[in-house]
């Protein structure tokens, strides 16, 4: 099956060059990001997830073993 694209994009071979070139920048620009704030986006979505009440708060458990009280149970465990 052939994939008709506009006048301007008719030449496959630099199309598929750019994309074979752009997939391993991307990789390698997100890997890069990643080793870089490798806790910013991992603390944001934990907390997120406790707003929604999908799991525990990222510091609650460690506070709530510390002094001696249940730990909160999301939702989603608790049925």
């Amino acid at each position: 099956m052939r994939f008709w694209f506009a006048r301007e994009w008719r030449i496959p071979k630099v199309f598929i060059g750019l994309m074979i070139l752009e997939f391993p920048l991307t990789v390698a620009m997100l890997t890069l990001m990643g080793i870089a704030h490798p806790n910013t986006y991992r603390t944001k979505l934990w907390q997120n997830g406790f707003d929604a009440g999908y799991n525990s708060a990222p510091n609650s458990i460690l506070y709530d073993y510390a002094n001696w009280r249940p730990a909160h149970i999301p939702l989603v465990w608790s049925h």
